[in-house]
């Protein structure tokens, strides 16, 4: 893994390529979208590199990335 960080976002006002979303699916078949993080591009291309706006560390579902465009209910 590299340490490269990102040419675009924050910084320049440039809204994110992609949104991290966590999914947690709850027992009575709904699922809670919590909105982890906002993704740019590196400074290669090949990647993308965002800062958590969530603590995920005792939390338990699945990760979903969509394009900035998107929204969890669309995507239901």
């Amino acid at each position: 893994m590299t340490n490269e960080t990102s040419n675009h976002g924050k910084g320049n006002g440039e809204r994110p390529r992609f949104r991290a979303w966590l999914v947690t699916d709850k027992p009575d078949g709904t699922a809670e979208w919590t909105e982890l993080a906002g993704l740019w591009s590196t400074k290669t291309g090949t990647g993308y590199s965002g800062a958590l706006r969530q603590p995920v560390a005792a939390a338990a579902g699945r990760i979903v990335i969509l394009p900035a465009t998107s929204t969890p209910a669309k995507e239901g």
